[in-house]
């Protein structure tokens, strides 16, 4: 039976536990031969399933064993454009595994990034802001990626902020401490949601406090 035999699609399976399967006995194989199998099934464009089930048993690769998946940046990276959603947001899950490992080539992948982020669901959203925060890790990129960090931290919907701004504050550089704070300050006025308020006023009173 073929790896891509055993996925969830092919299986007539509505949830990710043949996936998750899949990419367990990839890694205890350290099956570099089964990752490129599956992007090669991808690339003969079968059903919008048969992507996104491969394409998450990927990301599950990818979480397991970051190193295993690194050398297919350029093609999750290319999957961004993709129609799919749920191959979009599949590839920006695997992209954030392996970012601490590609950090150049997501750098200068970042308008294909913020593109799939603003167009993109939710988790697109979630884990394009980890590669973003990955990024800004990095003395080469930080300044850089602080600038468009802000500008996500300003159009995230209020009920992604408070976390968007917890990721960050944990990698904080103390040059940017108060410019985060004018910027969650400005974000606070738009904010109704009581629970969204109390988790960023906790936010800003973490901050206020290494001032």
């Amino acid at each position: 039976m073929s790896i891509q035999d055993q996925l969830a699609f092919a299986l007539d399976r509505n949830d990710q536990e043949p996936n998750k399967l899949v990419a367990k006995q990839i890694v205890n194989a350290g099956g570099t031969k089964e990752v490129k199998d599956l992007i090669s099934f991808i690339k003969t464009k079968p059903k919008q399933r048969a992507q996104s089930d491969t394409i998450l048993a990927l990301a599950y690769v990818g979480e397991l064993a970051p190193a295993l998946l690194s050398g297919e940046a350029s093609f999750l990276i290319s999957q961004l454009n993709s129609s799919v959603n749920r191959v979009i947001f599949g590839s920006m899950i695997a992209l954030a595994h392996i970012a601490h490992l590609k950090k150049g080539i997501l750098f200068d992948s970042l308008p294909q990034i913020i593109d799939a982020m603003d167009s993109g669901t939710v988790v697109s959203r979630d884990y394009g802001f980890r590669i973003m925060v990955t990024l800004y890790t990095d003395r080469k990129y930080t300044e850089d990626m602080f600038l468009l960090i802000q500008e996500q931290l300003m159009k995230a919907p209020s009920n992604q902020l408070g976390q968007y701004a917890e990721r960050l504050i944990e990698v904080l550089n103390e040059n940017h401490l108060q410019p985060l704070i004018e910027t969650l300050e400005e974000r606070r006025t738009d904010i109704s949601n009581e629970y969204h308020i109390k988790r960023l006023n906790k936010n800003l009173k973490k901050l206020y406090k290494q001032l």
